[in-house]
């Protein structure tokens, strides 16, 4: 085995022999690349004795801002990756190139994925020959730090962790024409499995589905740029790969790349010229490892400064290449598609494709089933079917029918998958296929907890910039394993792996134990299933030279297995610090996954603490940095949202609706339209805002199901569960797709329907409803041309046609209804007997 320049040397364990065998891989790790330099002046919080200390002044303030000063959101020029790969192991340095074309200072802000196990450590600002390195708080301690230093003009970052692959940058106080680079460090591990890696970074987070009932997501869901055009940032990627042994088959299935060979371990991937000028996917690089047997080791860390503090210690679970199959237990195989909206086009072929070629693998004794969700779940039939042949031919005509359209409602989904009492003879195996565009992980990921009993659950990212957090989410809480299916790959090799993974498990309920080890803190806590070709990553600590036996238990085929090995830990071990970093990451990430069961203050001060411990992003810990230098002496400040790419083959239309939907969400909020740009609201006069303007998917998608009253159905043409915004248009019972809701005449301009908890129920005349609770606005429904008559006929019932002028709703549950006439409130129970049957619907819309 070649050394890596940056590893200490092994400790080789021996194999044990046959079919059975279960090999111990060490995690090579290590930085591998250069430091970023840190910053030469302390940061102005860290003199604590002198709280009210005054920043030094810019020596040349800039002359005022013209009122005409354009106020363009495109900040961001370009985006630099660079990656240094030792073993397993990627540590990335990722520089954010941000500058201010505008005649007006601008605070900016912009949502990025980055991968979703990264432990994030640094964040750097560096302005001309300045560099300022960022401080680890409390996460509202540094929204505080970050808030003051932009009151006082100065240039100020903010990296705020929104979910574990979501991160928000704010940098504030960018001058007019001022260049301004973020530098982010972080170390992640590389997903290798089958004798083969694959090191991934996202570039673009997709389009969120927020359900209504949803609290505050966070920023998670930033503006789009219109169909057609582009943000005008350029990416740039370099990976440096030193893998410790030798390497082949290096090549990208998402971007062209120029490859580099240096070695038999080592070589150079750069995105090819002409790659760089979209973010609009995930970059992946694969490449074949060694021999097919595995090679055999354990890496351990410990602190060279803190003596006293446990060393560090990563395992890899590998199963034999080559598992025996003739033992494969029956099984209830379950595929659930998501044919909402954003899974149009490309994305739901794919998906189709996968599950034509898996349903070529059930055996005779299995049986299968096939549920779809978007508004609601349904499927192929009340229960599982057994595979004859024209069980199986309507199962694909079945597949054939599916389209996407509608909101993203993936707890119908899981519910109808996990519900069901399973079949005590067959192992249930639950295949998800999604982009997994939702905002409600953490509702998701908890009912399968709660519901996943002893089956296993599969997920499938189809599409080019999934929610890996989701879908690694729910094969970790389902006990099962995560696969992606990029743009215009075909499904073959994915299907493939699946398949020869659930013919059966190499191991169940696996338990680890350490004989004459003094050993705490594993993580995972509860070791997943090891499925052929899977391999499983193990964390843990341990105090002190030692020897002993690491002991792995399991089940098979109903049998218990146990397996040893001998492992040395040493006492010396001072060049791979990123192990520190990678426990501590995976013990956040365990705490963390007990939130999916509701709040939990202790659990959150622990995740708190583990952060500021071991200098780690988490949603509770914030990198902040300010510059000591006061460059905005206007006083004010305007602030943007940077614009976002749609991710490759995601159809506007399915996300916002029909063409033109999305920007007429946007000028409700204030967000303007590519013809209409908004003003842009300043201390002085207000700005005029020339620069296209972006479209928030979260504008189109912020709605429920909309039940309708049993008796309304008939007028409405409509079951209680049908789409509302953004479904890739509305469609009745026929299939037709309705008119433009602009074309439509009502008779109303507004009803406002103010409930006892204060809440307000709003119907336009162009159909859109929104539900206004306090500060929020969130788009509950789109009406379609048969809902706005069934209103216009109950208002007509209620005499709304003939009623004067009146005056705005007071407090209490009323009724204000807008006419071109004039306008009158009705107040409970008045409103009740005038109007009973529209109240019934409004509730419905409200939920």
């Amino acid at each position: 085995m070649t050394k890596s320049p940056c590893s200490s040397p092994l400790t080789l364990l021996a194999a044990l022999p046959g079919a059975a065998t279960l090999t111990i891989l060490a995690l090579l790790a290590g930085p591998g690349g250069p430091a970023v330099p840190a910053a030469a002046a302390p940061a102005p919080w860290e003199s604590e004795a002198r709280p009210t200390r005054r920043p030094a002044i810019h020596p040349e303030p800039p002359p005022l801002p013209r009122p005409e000063a354009a106020a363009s959101p495109f900040l961001l020029r370009g985006t630099e990756v660079r990656t240094w790969i030792t073993g397993p192991i990627a540590h990335v340095q990722v520089t954010q190139r941000w500058e201010n074309p505008n005649g007006v200072p601008v605070d900016g802000l912009y949502i990025f994925p980055l991968p979703e196990d990264a432990a994030v450590n640094d964040m750097q600002l560096r302005i001309g020959r300045r560099l300022i390195r960022g401080e680890m708080k409390r996460r509202e301690e540094a929204r505080a730090l970050y808030e003051q230093a932009r009151a006082a003009g100065q240039v100020a970052g903010l990296l705020d962790q929104e979910r574990p692959n979501i991160f928000a940058q704010r940098v504030a106080n960018i001058m007019p024409g001022e260049a301004i680079e973020v530098i982010l460090a972080l170390d992640h591990a590389v997903e290798c499995e089958d004798g083969g890696c694959e090191y991934v970074f996202p570039t673009v987070v997709g389009p969120r589905f927020i359900p209504a009932h949803q609290g505050d997501p966070g920023a998670i869901d930033p503006p789009v740029v219109a169909e057609g055009s582009h943000t005008g940032q350029t990416f740039s990627l370099t990976v440096e790969m030193d893998a410790g042994v030798s390497v082949s088959r290096i090549a990208s299935s998402s971007h062209r790349v120029s490859i580099t060979r240096m070695g038999p371990s080592r070589a150079r991937a750069v995105l090819a010229r002409g790659e760089g000028t979209r973010l609009d996917r995930d970059f992946r690089l694969q490449w074949k490892v060694g021999s097919d047997a595995p090679e055999t080791g354990l890496l351990a860390w410990r602190d060279p400064v803190e003596r006293g503090e446990p060393g560090v210690f990563t395992l890899i679970l590998q199963p034999p290449s080559e598992p025996s199959f003739d033992d494969a237990a029956p099984r209830e195989l379950v595929f659930v598609l998501d044919c909402s909206g954003s899974m149009s086009g490309v994305p739901i072929t794919a998906a189709k494709n996968v599950v034509r070629k898996a349903l070529r693998a059930v055996r005779p004794y299995d049986t299968f089933q096939i549920i779809r969700f978007s508004e609601s779940a349904s499927g192929l039939g009340p229960a599982p079917l057994t595979p004859t042949p024209a069980n199986l031919q309507r199962a694909l005509a079945y597949l054939d029918s599916l389209q996407g359209s509608g909101g993203t409602h993936m707890l119908a989904g899981i519910q109808a998958a996990l519900s069901r009492p399973a079949d005590p003879e067959r192992l249930r195996i639950v295949a998800f296929l999604t982009d997994g565009y939702i905002g409600n992980e953490r509702e998701i990921l908890g009912e399968v907890r709660r519901r996943i009993g002893s089956a296993r659950l599969f997920s499938f990212g189809i599409g080019s910039s999934v929610n890996r957090y989701l879908l690694e989410g729910l094969a970790e809480e389902g006990r099962g394993a995560a696969a992606f299916l990029g743009p215009r790959e075909t499904p073959d090799e994915m299907v493939d792996r699946f398949i020869r993974r659930i013919e059966t498990p190499v191991l169940t309920d696996i338990r680890i134990g350490f004989e004459d080890l003094d050993v705490l803190d594993v993580e995972p806590a509860r070791i997943p299933d090891l499925f052929a070709g899977q391999t499983i990553l193990v964390h843990g600590r341990y105090r002190g030279a030692q020897t002993g036996l690491i002991v792995v238990e399991g089940r098979r085929r109903g049998r218990t297995e146990v397996l040893r090995q001998v492992a040395v830990l040493p006492e010396r071990a001072e060049d791979n610090a990123a192990l520190g970093r990678l426990w501590a990451r995976a013990r956040i990430h365990r705490l963390d996954r007990q939130l999916h069961d509701g709040p939990q203050p202790d659990v959150v001060e622990a995740i708190t603490r583990l952060g500021l411990r071991h200098r780690l992003m988490t949603a509770y810990t914030s990198l902040v940095a300010v510059d000591s230098v006061v460059s905005n002496t206007w006083g004010s400040s305007t602030q943007v949202a940077v614009p976002v790419e749609m991710p490759q083959d995601v159809s506007y239309e399915g996300v916002f609706g029909r063409k033109g939907s999305a920007n007429q969400v946007s000028r409700v909020r204030g967000l303007g339209s590519m013809g209409a740009p908004p003003e842009v609201k300043m201390s002085g006069a207000p700005q005029s805002a020339p620069a296209p303007t972006p479209v928030s998917p979260r504008e189109a998608s912020e709605y429920r199901s909309l039940p309708v009253a049993a008796a309304d159905e008939k007028e409405t043409g409509q079951g209680a569960n049908r789409p509302g915004a953004g479904s890739g248009g509305l469609r009745d019972d026929d299939g037709r797709v309705d008119a433009p809701r602009q074309e439509r005449a009502a008779a109303f301009t507004r009803l406002v329907w103010t409930r006892a908890d204060g809440s307000r129920l709003v119907v336009e005349a162009d159909g859109e409803v929104w539900l206004e609770d306090g500060r929020r606005r969130t788009l509950v429904a789109a009406l379609t041309a048969a809902d706005l008559d069934v209103v216009q006929r109950h208002l007509a019932t209620a005499g709304a046609t003939a009623w004067p002028a009146g005056s705005a709703p007071a407090s209490g549950t009323s009724l204000l209804v807008e006419t071109p006439a004039g306008s009158r409130v009705l107040r409970a129970p008045e409103a009740a007997a005038a109007a009973a049957g529209l109240l019934r619907l409004l509730e419905g819309w409200a939920g």
